[in-house]
């Protein structure tokens, strides 16, 4: 006996074997590995695409990294021209007030000159009417009329110089 024996029976099942193979790859293995293929196309397509929209939010995230760069540079550049016309409108302003304080004070310094002025004047004028009158006093008793007028006439042209 052989450990193989060719019968009809063997080659019954040898062709039900092949039959069930035939139908099996026909109806289900084709269709199995049809939906595997195409799953897996549309998996690698989906990590395709992800991996496109991985780059593209890469390149936004550069973009929008790039623009606040710049947005920051230009409030920064704003920044520095508003303190810069801040100090120029404060220095102006000082100079405006340095400027003022001294037409001020200038006018004040000749407003004190004429009140001094005035005053010397207005005293020279009491000095010389006391004098006067201090003179005519002394010499009311001493001299005549015509010696009175002369001394007079001589005291005022001396208060005059």
């Amino acid at each position: 006996m052989d450990m193989f024996e060719i019968n009809l029976t063997s080659v019954v099942q040898l062709m039900s074997f092949l039959l069930l193979l035939y139908f099996l790859k026909k109806f289900l293995y084709d269709k199995y590995f049809e939906v595997m293929d195409a799953r897996k196309e549309k998996i690698e397509g989906e990590i395709a695409k992800a991996e496109q929209l991985r780059k593209e939010a890469e390149e936004l995230k550069n973009e929008a990294t790039e623009e606040l760069r710049k947005i920051r540079n230009e409030a920064d550049s704003i920044i520095k021209k508003a303190k810069d016309e801040a100090e120029n409108i404060i220095s102006d302003a000082k100079k405006k007030a340095e400027d003022e304080a001294s037409k001020i004070i200038a006018a004040a310094k000749d407003e004190i000159e004429r009140q001094r002025a005035e005053m010397i004047k207005e005293v020279e004028q009491r000095v010389g009417e006391i004098a006067v009158a201090l003179a005519m006093k002394v010499l009311k008793g001493t001299l005549d009329e015509k010696a009175k007028r002369e001394y007079l006439v001589k005291v005022l042209k001396g208060s005059e110089k």
